[in-house]
């Protein structure tokens, strides 16, 4: 049996963006849902079951702010990725959908590559337990292609193992370069190096938000060498630096509106 198409809800109050993100998704095996405003967004997101959500920031009524304080504070939608759509991106608004519960801050205007790229490692985060019982047989896998899919993310998610090439992972899952290539650019948009980066920085992000570890130590976790590449990766990947970012999420959200 097929696995379903992962589910995306967009809640924003602009139809000229609505229309640029289905733009973006239309040739994705994506189940999309719109909202138009917050309190429908809140609707959805409870009844829909999405898997994750491109929330606009700016709209009337209740901003996105206000709803992802709602979300994370009903235990049905708190685990939820929130990704931030807005035309400010400042490191003050960053700053505050970090605190307010965000997964990640997209700054208007968009490019499809930057969309695309954040919303399935986001939605790959979510599903890697999924993901791994395939390949351990505990599921039935639904396809060769899903199944080297899944074997190519097993090695890549291994978290002290160093980059082994192309080449090299390959031959590990039994393809060759060009297709497992292939399936990565048509999955996720990106390459399988470039998939990698953006895996292990949003693994460094949730050690940065999750523990008390050392930035240095995340930062050799994540493959850098030393903090200050790992803080420039990072300040280009979210905005600000990863001391900003911990400091932000330390910092108690503010209560839901009764």
């Amino acid at each position: 049996m097929a696995e379903p198409a992962p589910r995306i809800l967009i809640i924003d109050d602009q139809m000229d963006s609505i229309a640029l993100l289905l733009s973006y998704f239309k040739e994705q095996p994506l189940d999309i849902q719109i909202a138009l405003d917050g309190r429908d967004g809140l609707r959805k997101a409870v009844d829909g079951h999405p898997d994750a959500i491109l929330l606009d920031v700016a709209m009337p009524e209740m901003d996105g702010y206000a709803v992802c304080r709602r979300l994370k504070a009903d235990p049905r939608t708190a685990a939820l990725p929130v990704i931030f759509l807005s035309a400010n991106d400042s490191v003050a608004h960053k700053l505050e959908g970090f605190e307010t519960g965000g997964a990640d801050y997209i700054g208007k205007p968009f490019s499809a590559e930057e969309v695309l790229a954040r919303v399935f490692v986001h939605l790959h985060v979510k599903r890697r337990i999924e993901r791994l019982e395939a390949v351990a047989g505990i599921v039935a896998p639904v396809g060769r292609d899903d199944d080297l899919l899944a074997a190519a993310i097993a090695q890549l998610q291994q978290e002290d193992a160093a980059w082994p090439g192309l080449e090299e992972l390959a031959r590990r899952i039994g393809t060759n370069e060009n297709k497992l290539t292939e399936l990565f650019r048509r999955k996720f948009g990106m390459a399988v190096y470039e998939y990698l980066g953006e895996l292990r920085l949003e693994r460094a992000r949730m050690q940065l938000a999750g523990t008390r570890s050392q930035v240095q130590l995340i930062a050799e976790r994540a493959g850098y060498c030393n903090a200050s590449d790992f803080s420039r990766a990072f300040r280009r990947r979210y905005g600000i630096g990863p001391r900003q970012y911990r400091q932000a999420s330390a910092q108690p959200a503010e209560p839901p509106s009764p």
